[in-house]
């Protein structure tokens, strides 16, 4: 009776580890990085002044990996890394709008600098989209698309899978929102019935600039249509500096990234500076979504004041904190403060 009994207790712990090792074997784990604005460009008078952003890629001797060099301890160790590119990447510079105030373009060999910056994906849908007309715009997107980076603009949205679980990508500027407001009604859940899309970001352009509170009568309210009809995650961009976070139906909202590799001013906003990358980890089981959790590094857009050398760079300290009372103060909830290593990590938000 006891070898019976001695037997039955390995047949059970057998097929407990059994059951414990299928369970684990549906599991993925997906970690995302997210950063802001990158204008890795200048305004076209200013690119041969030395201390633009074109004018220090020269003096580096064109060095595309110096951009974002700092930020590759997440970047290149993460699952996909996407950014809001604020510019056009051509050569063709006679395309210019001069009807607009600022036209900021980047030679197309700048797309050098998101691939070896380890940027898998971009957000276009912004105000500096058509700096150089719809031309423009169309062969930016073609440059990307030869260079290997995936792009999404409007309704042209892209899709890639990691770990067996499919992601889909839109982006939307606050103007062009009103006209895909009832669109992203149905194209949501059709890229997930429809194309086996399991999870979708939308990347939003909205707010105002230099706002250090997100608004309800775009910020929250496009974001929360978004995840009514079946969104994911919310990231948004435009304000130029970081806002707050919400957690809306299980969902992450992240309202502005503000900037980060910037191009736009050679001398930046003080309150442009602090800024972040969001790292948001995703527990699949099966393809399901079962939680999420953001992590948030504090960085600064530049490493050198009060002229910019366009290096976002990672803090620690009093700059990381500063960083973090910025996020609160538009932040419903506490957030868990940062710690050097480990970021500040917060709460599991898991999926209903």
């Amino acid at each position: 009776m006891r070898r019976v009994t001695a037997w039955l207790l390995i047949l059970i712990t057998t097929l407990g580890a059994f059951a414990c090792a299928k369970a684990d074997a549906n599991i993925a784990e997906i970690v995302i990085s997210l950063a802001g604005d990158c204008t890795l460009a200048a305004d076209e008078p200013l690119h041969g002044s030395p201390d633009s952003f074109v004018g220090v890629m020269n003096a580096m001797g064109n060095d595309y990996g110096y951009p974002l060099a700092l930020a590759q301890d997440l970047f290149s160790n993460d699952d996909y890394t996407l950014v809001n590119l604020e510019c056009v990447l051509t050569d063709q510079w006679q395309l210019r709008n001069t009807s607009l105030y600022l036209n900021f373009r980047g030679p197309a060999s700048y797309v050098n600098i998101l691939t070896q910056g380890s940027v898998e994906g971009v957000s276009m849908s912004n105000n500096h989209a058509l700096d150089y007309g719809i031309d423009g715009l169309r062969d930016c997107q073609r440059i990307l698309t030869d260079a290997g980076v995936q792009w999404a603009y409007n309704n042209n949205y892209f899709t890639f899978e990691r770990k067996g679980v499919k992601f889909a990508v839109f982006s939307f500027r606050r103007y062009y929102m009103e006209a895909y407001y009832t669109w992203l009604e149905e194209a949501i859940p059709r890229v997930k019935d429809e194309e086996g899309v399991d999870f979708v970001i939308i990347c939003l352009h909205h707010g105002e600039e230099y706002e250090e509170k997100h608004n309800d009568h775009d910020q929250t309210r496009f974001a929360h249509h978004a995840i009514d009809h079946g969104a994911d995650l919310v990231v948004g961009t435009h304000p130029h500096v970081l806002q707050g976070i919400e957690v809306y139906k299980d969902r992450l909202i992240l309202y502005s990234l503000g900037n980060f590799s910037f191009g736009g001013n050679n001398r930046p906003f003080a309150a442009s500076i602090p800024t972040a990358v969001m790292q948001v980890k995703l527990t699949f089981d099966g393809k399901r979504l079962f939680s999420s959790q953001l992590t948030v590094w504090p960085f600064r857009a530049t490493g050198t004041e009060p002229y910019s050398n366009y290096q976002p760079m990672p803090v620690t300290g009093a700059a990381a904190q500063e960083v973090m009372d910025i996020l609160q103060r538009d932040t419903p909830f506490p957030l868990q403060p940062f710690i050097e290593g480990q970021g500040a990590v917060q709460d599991i938000i898991y999926a209903k």
